[in-house]
């Protein structure tokens, strides 16, 4: 980039460098008003000359490094030339021709010009300094992030679809299901990520003699089908445990019922001192010392950016703004994350993504951290770093942490104890290496005899 901003790469709504506050200000008030001048004083020469003035500001943006500015500017001048030959082939009213396509171009010219100027994070930042209420904002930023992130995924699915068939385009009758599939996925997007926010945004309880988690003859349904069947299980204060079995075993139910986002249907299940039943509502099962890292990080996302999507838990929680997101970033740089704080979350890796999702969790501080497959998806040195990064925070908070995973190579050295799930049952809980052993392995569906 030569001393200027260029669109990023990826996707026009985000620059690789950030323009200033008062720069981005400036941009929208010169725009502002030389579109005011030019609906209003009615002068040719004047729109002619604003429009010129523009398109050498478009030149501009695009010499430095702008490709949605040089695209901008082809058509910008496609649009003069159509203007000029209308004129030309106009007899009668070629006046008022030329002076209304004075005044689009003139529109057109300078609207695309503030768009190589603004991107979102600075339109965002414009809006909270002219004191747009932030939960205006903020739905802004989670829409937006939506709209990305359904995008995105419309692009695997095409591009899914070009392998398949071995072709560049698609037949019409192949986009209908495409998009519908694509719509639905939208939508169970945003259930999931509805769940996370309540548990992110849930205050914290009230501070228990015995900060533990006893379930007792518990049954859970879903869909009419026992998801989880006459399950015992103690979790105690600052213990760290690893929760494993095959797919269908029930693992993320489980972890979902100790969050609190699942029902107790049968038994009996005590958090924190807390008694929780069949008749427990939402609210009164959600508690703020709970954390829970869902297997696609995608489901955490809320705020567009890393740095206020780290902080958008404490910020519901009471925390003035300022303050959430100083926090956001110590807690980025103790994993890692401080070079990415600027970044939107739909561009990062998936190893990213799950990082940042985790600082999302830790910087609550819970009393209690469920991961549901955490290394799943990472290499393996991507997965020595988040579990080093959980043990770090957790030796500074003392947390208790379940661990659910396939990969039984990746365990943190912490974990002394092992529960087995088969069949929606707990078919063990003991010690760790009992619990690993091959007939145990074999027992759970683990390991084949």
């Amino acid at each position: 980039m030569r001393g200027g901003i260029h669109l990023h790469a990826k996707h026009a709504l985000y620059f690789d460098g950030r323009p200033t506050t008062r720069r981005a200000s400036l941009s929208l008030a010169v725009t502002i008003a030389v579109l005011a001048a030019n609906a209003v004083a009615g002068s040719t020469t004047l729109s002619a000359v604003c429009a010129g003035t523009g398109m050498v500001l478009l030149l501009a943006a695009s010499r430095d490094g702008g490709q949605r500015a040089r695209s901008a500017l082809v058509w910008t001048g496609l649009l003069a030339a159509g203007a000029g030959l209308a004129a030309l082939a106009t007899v009668g009213e070629r006046e008022l021709l030329v002076a209304a396509a004075a005044r689009v171009l003139c529109g057109v010219t300078w609207t695309l010009w503030l768009g190589t100027q603004l991107d979102w994070a600075a339109v965002r930042a414009l809006l909270l300094r002219a004191r747009t209420p932030e939960a205006v904002v903020e739905t802004l930023d989670q829409a937006l992030l939506h709209g990305l992130l359904t995008q995105r995924e419309w692009r695997r699915r095409r591009d899914a679809a070009r392998m398949r068939l071995g072709r560049p385009s698609l037949p019409l009758a192949a986009w209908g299901p495409l998009l519908g599939e694509g719509a639905l996925s939208a939508f169970m997007r945003l259930e999931a990520v509805d769940d996370n926010a309540q548990l992110r945004g849930a205050p914290a309880g009230k501070p228990a003699p015995r900060a533990e988690v006893l379930l007792v003859g518990v049954d859970v349904e879903r869909g009419g089908l026992l998801a989880l069947q006459n399950v015992g299980l103690r979790v105690g204060a600052g213990e760290w445990l690893a929760l494993c079995g095959p797919s269908g075993a029930g693992k993320s139910t489980l972890l979902r019922l100790m969050a609190g986002l699942e029902r107790v249907q049968r038994g009996s299940m005590t958090r924190f001192g807390v008694p929780l039943d069949a008749n427990s509502t939402l609210r009164e099962r959600l508690d703020g010392r709970v954390a829970l890292l869902s297997q696609n990080p995608e489901h955490h996302f809320i705020a567009s950016t890393v740095q206020e999507d780290i902080a958008w838990g404490m910020k519901h929680r009471g925390v003035e703004p300022e303050q959430a997101r100083q926090r956001a970033r110590e807690v980025a740089s103790a994993l890692g994350l401080s070079g990415l704080l600027e970044r939107p979350c739909h561009q990062l890796s998936f190893g990213e993504q799950r990082r940042v999702a985790l600082a999302g969790l830790l910087v609550l501080e819970p009393a209690l951290l469920l991961l549901d497959e955490p290394t799943s998806g990472l290499d393996p040195v991507a997965a020595q770093a988040l579990c080093r990064q959980v043990r770090e925070i957790a030796r500074h908070t003392g947390l208790a942490c379940v661990w659910a995973t396939h990969d039984l190579h990746a365990l943190p050295s912490e974990i002394e104890r092992v529960v087995l799930l088969n069949a929606q049952t707990v078919v063990f809980d003991g010690p760790r290496a009992t619990g690993l052993s091959t007939p145990w392995l074999v027992r759970s569906g683990l390991a084949l005899n």
